[in-house]
């Protein structure tokens, strides 16, 4: 299936509940060498250099218990380096931390190395591999899962290098859930909003993306059906930056027509920001930056001419919810 989505289109941000943010501000900092952009008493909002975008939020609650091992969540959240002699002095920092790791894999399309956060949270840092070098079968993606040899990522490693800070170019770049069922996850991402299914072949897990990327988000059935309790360590929300503000308008009206939930997030920097609740519970928002258009043709609902006409309602705070009964849809 084609993205509906522009190339353009990326994962911006992911947040996060921890029951003890001291620790886990100091591993993402001390240990993966994140940078504090904005601190509260109860959140931190980091980031891979101290006036870039904010990658991560961390938000305190002292009484939020470790989610439960079989339930649905995070899986993993990756944060993705500009190349893979960055994702070496990445595991220099663990490795002269002492921090242990859980495993290092070649996946054909990049090499990743994972660990887990002080509430239990899997962090994947990975490196790509060059678009032409991505293995494909049968029009997908072919991501495998080799054993990866992190020594080899040290070779020629400085010893400065284990205190440099990541680049400021460092991003997030996909997410792993764990979900329910796999069918109605591809409806959520891929038929309402509008990613393509880029791999079917990994048993249990379905992948997708725009742009013709690997994978922007995973999901899985690994850790069977049940949902953790509401206020458990890990994920929050998980956040979609399109270049077309437009998108956030179709999205939203689309929503109520296939059952899901949605509602206005505070605007940041003049950034309107849509939210939407998955299958499972968790928030994706959707934003839109400050410089974005505000229409262009052929986005994921050309259908939807009042938007067209009337540009300035897409960048008022709150984007309101058209309850015209008449209103289709070509999905």
């Amino acid at each position: 299936m084609k993205s509906f989505l522009p190339e353009q289109t990326r994962l911006s941000q992911v947040h996060l509940r921890t029951a003890n943010l001291k620790d886990a501000q100091a591993f993402y900092t001390d240990v993966l060498g994140l940078r504090v952009r904005h601190g509260l008493r109860s959140q931190a909002i980091l980031a891979a250099a101290g006036e870039g975008p904010g990658l991560l939020v961390l938000t305190e609650d002292l009484n939020a218990p470790l989610r439960p091992p079989r339930s649905t969540g995070l899986y993993h959240f990756a944060i993705r380096y500009p190349g893979r002699q960055d994702l070496a002095h990445a595991y220099h920092r663990l490795v002269r931390s002492d921090y242990p790791v859980a495993g290092a894999s070649d996946h054909g399309v990049s090499e990743a190395i994972y660990l887990s956060d002080p509430d239990g949270n899997g962090v994947e840092l990975y490196a790509d591999r060059p678009r032409a070098q991505w293995p494909r079968r049968n029009g997908q993606i072919a991501m495998v899962t080799r054993a990866l040899d992190p020594d080899d990522l040290l070779a020629g490693e400085a010893h400065e290098s284990a205190t440099m800070a990541p680049p400021a170019r460092t991003d997030i770049g996909h997410i792993h859930l764990h979900v329910a069922d796999l069918a109605v996850a591809e409806r959520f991402y891929s038929e309402y909003l509008g990613f393509a299914v880029t791999q079917r072949s990994y048993a249990g897990a379905l992948f997708f993306a725009a742009g013709g990327y690997h994978h922007h988000i995973g999901v899985n059935i690994w850790a069977g059906k049940a949902a953790p309790p509401a206020n458990s360590a890990g994920l929050v929300s998980y956040r979609l930056e399109v270049p077309i503000t437009e998108i956030l308008y179709c999205l939203d009206h689309r929503a109520p027509l296939l059952g899901y939930e949605t509602r206005p997030g505070p605007q940041e920097e003049g950034s309107p920001v849509l939210q939407i609740r998955d299958p499972n519970g968790n928030w994706l928002e959707v934003q839109a930056p400050p410089t974005a258009p505000a229409v262009a043709p052929d986005v994921l609902c050309p259908e939807s001419s009042e938007a067209a006409n009337n540009p300035a309602r897409l960048s008022t705070q709150e984007i309101t919810k058209d309850q015209e009964s008449k209103y289709e849809t070509n999905n």
